[in-house]
């Protein structure tokens, strides 16, 4: 298996090897594009590897073009290494070699497409946290307060996160101590992709506790008069 980036080199030498050969049929060149992309958009810059041997990056198209030679319905291994930011395919890109026929003379000389994909190490995490009617709470995250409720009892944060990635905030309810739950934790899963997340939380308002009630001091009532004995009788 041997692969070129350019042809015009490659393709003489294959003349050159039939003329040497008597009436040997050179092997069949086979084109090869590769699109390498990111959440639907083309990626510069990708290194293109095949047998341990890099052969070029991709272009600000996320282009890489190539061909070889080899047996039809064989698989060439192409290894998409992506630039810093970008995750690469866990495993080699499998191109399977067969002809091509292209109608369209804009797409002649393309040959087999086949696409990879590098998604970002770092997704954007829209947060956004609903507390209906209860403003100016303040939102926790890591046990720090990042943020607060406005007057509408909603708060806006922003998270760069792995795909993913779980995010855990508190509303922290010292402040409001009748508010129940107390200090509820909310968790945010994340996917991978950039996305907008919504959290909501209701809040009940405890009866307040009641005060004691004093304890009524005893009353002095002082020394009593006892009534005089009346002569001859009895009390």
């Amino acid at each position: 298996m041997y692969a070129r980036h350019a042809r015009a080199p490659f393709a003489l030498s294959l003349v050159a090897l039939g003329l040497g050969c008597g009436n040997t049929a050179p092997p069949p060149l086979y084109p090869i594009t590769l699109r390498v992309m990111t959440d639907r958009r083309p990626l510069p810059g990708a290194a293109i590897v095949i047998g341990g041997r890099e052969l070029g990056a991709t272009d600000r198209e996320g282009r890489f073009r190539m061909e070889t030679v080899g047996v039809e319905g064989t698989s060439v291994e192409v290894t998409v290494r992506c630039p810093a930011g970008f995750r690469s395919p866990a495993q080699p890109v499998a191109v399977v070699l067969r002809s091509t026929v292209q109608l369209d003379q804009a797409q002649r000389g393309q040959g087999i497409e086949t696409t990879a994909q590098c998604p970002p190490t770092q997704r954007i995490a829209a947060v956004v946290v609903r507390v209906p009617g209860r403003p100016n709470l303040p939102i926790l995250y890591d046990n720090r307060e990042i943020t607060r409720t406005d007057l509408q009892g909603i708060a806006h944060m922003i998270f760069r996160v792995g795909g993913g990635d779980t995010l855990r905030l508190r509303i922290d309810t010292h402040e409001q101590p009748l508010l129940r739950p107390a200090n509820p934790e909310l968790v945010v899963h994340t996917t991978d992709a950039d996305n907008v997340y919504v959290s909501t939380q209701g809040f009940e308002d405890a009866a307040a506790p009641r005060a004691p009630r004093p304890r009524a001091a005893p009353v002095n009532r002082g020394p009593q008069r006892i009534p005089a004995r009346r002569p001859g009788g009895f009390f």
